[in-house]
Parts: structure tokens; C-alpha cells; sequence
């Protein structure tokens, strides 16, 4: 299991990832890493300064051997300080609200607010938070917090110059609304790393202990996963993409998945990972333009859309990365739109494609079920898609939802575009799906010469999410028999 170290910002403590830490727990073997002067070292004989800081926990990470680092706020610089000093034992490294501009101006400015009457004055939510973690030792953390920050901006240990020497992984990641950290100042150093990526989550604050601690695990999860992913030039951007296994050679059959709509490479979860191993053979996830950690898109959506992702898009991917392998497409909602079309254009690339609630038709049934989606996205439920896709999620859901009511998409039909498509072919939908009817997997099979209907009981619109043992025992049987 590999290892990851949680780090706290100034004037917290080990406390702060007592909610988090269970649910990143079955994927990591986690310590929370306790900066000296804060949680049970108030009396640390360890300089409050960030060079003795760094060299302290560089002595914690050789006993505790290689792993991933999430650093929030301070503890992102203390990361970020260390691997300049010493990488080894540093697998890669993911920041929340971290500050890099110091000098002595903002130094000035960040201390300004760090006493007792002001936070309790004009911060009480935050004072009483303090409190909680520090009680009667509050007073005294603050002002060894101002030395440290007055020092700091003296003697900044980070610029964009220093992070170049990094040659781990970096995620740097801010929330949209942090008034602490600007967007600008993590970008310079983002330009200065070897392997950074910038990723903001638009609706996030900064104070770590009054951000759910759901979304803080899926946070840290996602950027981590992404330390594994590759990106292939397109004429459409660069396109994020993971490889599950080894392609070992151009006659073995590649799984392609193709996302959803509002999907992307980390929301397809185990499946990829458990169907490549069921079928024992090697997988590719992939994440379109303006989806996840692919480059965003500007580009305004079409009735034509699910056709650009299929025919231009799709096969510029394929030839960037040089794919010649025989490919069985795994495709969920508009990606299994996508392996239809895609199929039925190539089919000497596709040995077969499953599908998982695709569509062919727009029913009234599927514009009915958007509506609700976007009510659910208007009272805020949708606000953990931000984790996911960051800064486009905004954009891409409403590409999705306006696309699908536009009076010129009532009449989208491929029907003309699969018929007669001989690609051996497994459609699997819910029986409870909410975007579609019976019809879009009858009128699929009517269409293709060589498909097989397959319909899960009590299972809604994500069967590979809802029935994860059920449809990859189904897509293993019929691919081994087809």
C-alpha cells in the first residue's frame, strides 16, 4: 500500500484530518505529520524557522520511508521546501491554499491580523475554531506564527526560480474563493515546476476545517491519481489519459474507456482497473477537451458534438499516442454514443464496444431528466463535480444540459450513422435509468447487424457504478464468446 503524509497549516494541528483520514484510509497507509510548536509539540525544541523545519521533517520521512505528501497551506510550503532540499523519499506532492508570495510587505500585512482581539472581534467563527485546536496555548502559537511569517518574508525559501530543481510530481490546488491565496502566485511557481499541474476548485474557501471533509478526501485522492496519468498532443488540446496494465505488444486488444457526459478519467472509480483485470487485459481511460485535467475548451456545442468527439477528436487521440492495437470500447452514456459512431467509421480499429446506457435518439424522457439536474446544479448539490474538473465544471455541465433542450437537438438522431454497423456489440442500460427509455437499447440492437441487449434490474443510469460485479461478469462472458 503506498504511503501518504498529511500535513496541517499554521495554527493547526493533527486534529484537523481526524474526519478525513477514514476515507482515504483503504488506498493509503497514512500519518499525519504534526509541524513543531503546534497539536503536542507547543515546547518543540525545533526552531520555529522554515530551513529547521524542512530538515525536521526530512528526518521524519526517511524513517517513514517514500510517499505522497498533501500539504495544506503551510504544510504545502514545508513540502515544497523539502523536496528542493531532498526528493528521495517524496513520491509527489499535493498543495491546498498555499501561499508563495512572501516579503516583508505581506509579511507585515498576514501578521497584522494574528492576535487574540482581532480574531475574536472581526474572525469569531475561525477564533472559536483556533480555540478548539489550541485552548489556553492560542496566544502564544500567534505570536511564534508572526515571527515565523515576519521571517519568512524576510528570507522567502520558495520562488519560481528555486522549484525548478523539483522532479516529483506537483499538484498545486486553490480554491476559487480563498481571499489568502492568489491564483497569480501559485501560477508563477506552477510555471517554475518540471511536473506541476494548477488545478482550482471554484466554490472552495481556505480554512481547511470548514471545508467538508468528503470533498478534502476526494481532493487529495484525485490529484494523486492524476500523478499517473499522460497527455497527448491533439490538434484539440492536450487530452489526459491513464494506461491500466502493460500493452505489451500491437496484436494484444487495448479496453478503451469513453466517459459520460459530465464524466472523467477518476469518476469511472474501480471499474477500469477490476474489468482489465477480469479480462486480463491492458486499459485506457481518457478524458476529452474541456473534461478533467485535459486542456480546457472554449468551443461552443453543436447537435454535431457527439460526432466531433467521435470522429476528429477520438481518432486524433488515437494517432498522437500511436495506438494500433485492436480496441474493445467501453463506452457509459455519451461515450457509448461515441463507440457507436466511432465503430461504425473504423471498424478495422474495433474488435467490439459495450455500451452502458448510450443514446440514439433524444428522447422527451432524457430532456425530462435533465431538468432536474439542472435544479439539483442551481441549489448547489452538483458542487462536487468541481473536484473533478475544476474551473471547467461550470461550463461543461451547462454544455451537456443546454445542448440536450436546444430546439434543434429534439431530432437528434444517429440512426442513419450506425445502421448496419457489424461490430460485435454488448448494449447494457438500468431498467431505472432516468435519461432514456427501453427504446434506446431496442433501437440500437434493430440498428446493428451484430449486437446483444442486455437490461439490469433496479439499476439506474451509471450500471458500471450501481451493478459494478454484474456488468463486468456480463462484458467477460460476452467478449470471451464473441
Amino acid at each position: 500500500m503506498e504511503k501518504l503524509v498529511l500535513i496541517h497549516g499554521a495554527l493547526g494541528n493533527y486534529s484537523e484530518f481526524d474526519e478525513i483520514i477514514p476515507q482515504l484510509e483503504n488506498d493509503f497507509d497514512i500519518e499525519a505529520f504534526e509541524i513543531p510548536h503546534h497539536g503536542n509539540y507547543p515546547n518543540s525544541k525545533v526552531e520555529f524557522e522554515i530551513n529547521a523545519l524542512v530538515k525536521d521533517f526530512l528526518k521524519f520521512l526517511n524513517k517513514f520511508g517514500p510517499a505522497y505528501i498533501y500539504g495544506f497551506s503551510l504544510g504545502g510550503y514545508l513540502a515544497i521546501a523539502a523536496a528542493q532540499e531532498d526528493p528521495s523519499n517524496i513520491l509527489g506532492i499535493v498543495t491546498q491554499g498555499t501561499k508563495f508570495n512572501w516579503s516583508e510587505e505581506t509579511a507585515i500585512k498576514e501578521t497584522a491580523t494574528l492576535n487574540v482581539d482581532f480574531l475574536s472581534s472581526k474572525a469569531e467563527g475561525f477564533y472559536n475554531h483556533l480555540i478548539k485546536l489550541h485552548g489556553d496555548y492560542l496566544p502564544e502559537l500567534l505570536e511564534k506564527t508572526a515571527d515565523f511569517m515576519n521571517n519568512l518574508g524576510e528570507n522567502p525559501a520558495i520562488t519560481p526560480k528555486s522549484v525548478e530543481k523539483i522532479t516529483v510530481p506537483v499538484r498545486l490546488t486553490r480554491g476559487g474563493k480563498d481571499k489568502m491565496v492568489s491564483k497569480e502566485e501559485t501560477l508563477k511557481i506552477n510555471d517554475g515546476l518540471q511536473f506541476g499541474n494548477y488545478f482550482e476548485i471554484p466554490s472552495m474557501i481556505h480554512p481547511l476545517g470548514f471545508i467538508n471533509s468528503k470533498h478534502i478526501a476526494r481532493l487529495i485522492s484525485i490529484q494523486i491519481e492524476s500523478m499517473k496519468y499522460h497527455w497527448a498532443s491533439t490538434p484539440f488540446g492536450k487530452m489526459a489519459y491513464q494506461i491500466f496494465g502493460e500493452i505489451k505488444s500491437e496484436n494484444e486488444t487495448v479496453v478503451l474507456f469513453l466517459h459520460e457526459a459530465i464524466g472523467s478519467i477518476a469518476q469511472w472509480k474501480e471499474f477500469p482497473k477490476n474489468l482489465c483485470a477480469e479480462l486480463n487485459l491492458p486499459g485506457i481511460t481518457i478524458e476529452f477537451p474541456g473534461y478533467g485535467f485535459s486542456e480546457a475548451e472554449d468551443k461552443n456545442r453543436n447537435a454535431k458534438y457527439l460526432h466531433e468527439f467521435a470522429l476528429e477528436y477520438l481518432p486524433a487521440f488515437i494517432e498522437s499516442i500511436q495506438l494500433r492495437n485492436p480496441l474493445l470500447i467501453v463506452g457509459h452514456s455519451d461515450g457509448g454514443t461515441n463507440a457507436l459512431l466511432y465503430s461504425t467509421k473504423h471498424p478495422s480499429n474495433v474488435k467490439g464496444i459495450a455500451t452502458m446506457a448510450a443514446h440514439y435518439i433524444n428522447e422527451k424522457e432524457t430532456r425530462a431528466g435533465i431538468q432536474p439536474a439542472i435544479e439539483a446544479w442551481d441549489s448547489g448539490k452538483f458542487k462536487g463535480l468541481e473536484y473533478f474538473h475544476g474551473e471547467k465544471t461550470e461550463r461543461l455541465f451547462f454544455s451537456w444540459a443546454n445542448t440536450w433542450l436546444k430546439p434543434d437537438f429534439i431530432d437528434w438522431d444517429i440512426s442513419e450513422d450506425i445502421r448496419g454497423n457489424s461490430i460485435s456489440a454488448l448494449i447494457i442500460q438500468g431498467n431505472e435509468d432516468q435519461y432514456g427509455t427501453d427504446q434506446q437499447v431496442n433501437g440500437i440492437v434493430d440498428l446493428l447487424e451484430n449486437s446483444e441487449a442486455y437490461f439490469i434490474d433496479d439499476c439506474g443510469h451509471a450500471p458500471h457504478l450501481e451493478k459494478e460485479e454484474i456488468v463486468i461478469s456480463k462484458i467477460n462472458n460476452w467478449f470471451c464468446n464473441s
